[in-house]
């Protein structure tokens, strides 16, 4: 079959060129100087790659209007997958402690209330690396403030064998909960490399794959554990103070991975954002304006009830199972990981649901889509909390796993169009907020005393807070690219699938 090719375009014209009920070549050539006008007022101007880049891309951001999650190509798909990677072995040693939780308390005769403790000093510290963070990295890019926290993070992490009661225990788990800012790093690593359009995917993708390690650090630190103690001459004690080594090791080796091999940006180096609409000129990217963002604080507390949700289960559901069903420390630890695992998907799953209610609705769609899951999340909670034997506890756990994660998917979803010019800072305020939310629900247990009630209590709050969303969360569509995504149903009934000139090719492709 024949096809007609566009100068300096690498795709064919597709077939609705020779369909009746396409439209002129001339209409078409008249949008595509309309749209160039419209780049033109925004301040925008195609760019030059530094070199030849495998995806179709955006002329200009140089932004990936596309991926291939089997190519580790630079720049984009090198930084995502240096980006969830990073974030994983964070995630792994920053609840490195939640599993040996049990062994911890026995040998060191502490309280129940005392790992409470260790656990809120764990993401509240978090809470202050993550509101800091953000607008660092606004200025020097992801990639040196991520190497820099993984490399920060190794330190207490392998000195974590050496504490001797709640007090260390809070110092030393405050100081590894800073490794959680990673987070920033990896959302804002993709946002840069991905245009809007597909950002809720890719942003979900590599954060439910960084907090896959919620789970696999349950199954990997008892496994250390386990390990150490088989040998006769390693009781319990020593058993858990000598399986931080390997989680610390991990920190580095990452962080050099990430310092050396990848790219900051695109473009290449990375150059902070400057706001050109501005009629005071250009203006810098700034933490000031973050915090003034009314948008930001609304996703900031939608944020505390999923990832927050998230952060306490990992830190607190392996004790939960090891009290409330009499188990083992090794197989509590293992029926803990299947929550965190789910992130395998789910959080994937919010940020293409997220996506796809973009590409019917607009915005709107994506607000909905947020809200239906954050509901479902607090509906199946509750249902979890009320389980009286382990089979369907277990059961209800993982479809509770599988809402709270795509709800964190679909908030960063919405997260890249808030404010473009300081979506490092903005990625890092509404981060923090999961670990304000965190800290909020470690409070809430040290009150409730009992495991049971006091996730009762979290699946209604999370209910509530879903619901205020339909009042709160109004965003407008920043992306310059939406005419690319949603075209005016009166023209030939058709929708628009590419960009007029998104990277490789400068083909409008319209499906009849």
């Amino acid at each position: 079959e024949h096809s007609l090719q566009c100068p300096h375009s690498y795709q064919p014209i597709p077939r609705f060129l020779r369909s009746s009920k396409s439209l002129p070549v001339t209409h078409l050539t008249t949008m595509a100087a309309t749209k160039e006008e419209r780049k033109m007022e925004m301040g925008l101007k195609k760019l030059t790659p530094p070199f030849e880049f495998d995806l179709d891309y955006d002329p200009y951001t140089l932004k990936a209007v596309e991926y291939n999650i089997r190519s580790c190509a630079r720049p984009h798909m090198r930084a995502f997958h240096l980006a969830w990677t990073s974030f994983l072995i964070a995630f792994i040693a920053w609840f490195s402690f939640a599993p040996l939780g049990p062994a911890i308390k026995k040998t060191l005769g502490l309280k129940r209330s005392d790992l409470l403790w260790g656990n809120i000093a764990s993401v509240l510290s978090t809470v202050f690396a993550r509101f800091a963070v953000g607008p660092i990295m606004d200025h020097i890019g992801p990639r040196k403030g991520q190497a820099f926290l993984l490399m920060f993070a190794a330190i207490p992490t392998w000195f974590a064998g050496l504490i001797q009661g709640v007090v260390g225990l809070c110092i030393v788990r405050g100081l590894i909960g800073i490794v959680g800012a990673t987070f920033v790093g990896c959302q804002f690593w993709c946002t840069l490399m991905f245009e809007k359009e597909i950002a809720g995917t890719m942003n979900a993708i590599a954060g439910g794959w960084g907090n896959l390690g919620g789970g696999l650090t349950q199954a990997i630190m008892v496994g250390i554990y386990a390990m150490n103690t088989s040998s006769p001459s390693c009781d319990a004690e020593c058993g858990w103070r000598n399986a931080f080594f390997i989680p610390a090791f991990a920190l580095m080796f990452i962080s050099v991975l990430v310092y050396t091999l990848g790219d900051d940006c695109p473009q290449g180096k990375y150059v902070p954002p400057v706001d050109t609409s501005s009629t005071r000129g250009e203006k810098k990217a700034s933490a000031v304006d973050v915090a003034k963002n009314w948008n930001v604080w609304v996703l900031v507390l939608q944020y505390a009830v999923c990832f927050g949700m998230e952060l306490h289960v990992n830190n607190t559901i392996a004790l939960y199972y090891f009290d409330r069903f009499d188990l083992s420390i090794t197989t509590a630890g293992l029926i803990a990981s299947l929550f965190g695992l789910m992130n395998l998907f789910a959080r994937a799953w919010g940020g293409m649901i997220s996506d796809w209610s973009y590409t019917r609705w607009g915005m709107t769609g994506r607000k909905y889509a947020h809200i239906i899951i954050t509901c479902g999340e607090g509906i199946f909670l509750v249902i979890f909390s009320r389980m009286p034997n382990l089979g369907s506890a277990i059961f209800m756990m993982i479809i509770f796993s599988l809402f709270v994660q795509s709800a964190e998917g679909s908030t960063f979803g919405i997260v890249p169009y808030v404010d473009p010019k300081n979506t490092g800072g903005v990625c890092g305020f509404v981060g923090a907020g999961g670990n304000i939310g965190a800290v909020i629900w470690g409070f809430v247990f040290l009150a409730v005393g009992n495991f049971a009630t006091g996730y009762l209590i979290l699946g209604f709050i999370v209910v509530a807070v879903g619901l205020t969303g339909i009042f709160t969360i109004y965003i407008e569509d920043t992306s310059h690219r939406k005419d690319s995504v949603v075209m005016d149903q009166s023209v030939s009934g058709a929708t628009m699938d590419k960009s007029l000139d998104g990277g490789k090719s400068s083909t409008i492709e319209l499906k009849a």
